[in-house]
């Protein structure tokens, strides 16, 4: 990783307890439960789940969907991004290797990895959470509307 990739993971997880603690989505104490396991468990090997990989592929990232990646960073990114992995890898022969961030909601994590249950979990959780945050967002903009009294302009 480059130095600065390196410093933005590091002001990012200097922030990571204040981010746990106004989470809307996330549980702050297994997510920062997690986040200990699997820093102290990296490197992961993962593959690219169906909508990490058509992600990647919209923002112009040619990835082997049938290769294995190997996440060696873990942070906390709060409501929008949740737990994020740092995956270091090859981007075809020009490009060279390069450092991809993704939610850990876009990985497959190899079923024999001793936390791949409570990684399945959190997953679930995470994305049930959003779906939830998401419909009342939806439903506020959809509410009617009360008729207003007084006078009509």
């Amino acid at each position: 990783m480059d130095e600065t990739t390196i410093e933005t993971m590091n002001e990012i997880k200097e922030n990571t307890e204040q981010l746990l603690r106004t989470s809307t989505i996330d549980n702050p104490v297994e997510t920062r439960e997690l986040l200990q396991k699997l820093e102290a468990s990296l490197p992961i090997a993962v593959r690219l789940n169906e909508h990490g990989f058509n992600s990647l592929r919209e923002q112009g990232k040619n990835i082997n969907n049938d290769i294995v990646l190997q996440v060696d960073s873990v942070l906390y990114t709060g409501d929008m991004g949740g737990i994020l992995c740092a995956i270091e890898c090859e981007m075809g022969s020009d490009s060279g290797k390069e450092v991809l961030m993704t939610s850990i909601t876009h990985l497959k994590i190899d079923p024999s990895h001793p936390l791949a249950e409570q990684i399945k979990r959190y997953q679930k959780k995470r994305l049930v959470s959003m779906a939830i945050a998401d419909i009342g967002k939806r439903r506020n903009k959809f509410k009617p509307q009360k008729k207003k009294r007084g006078f009509a302009g």
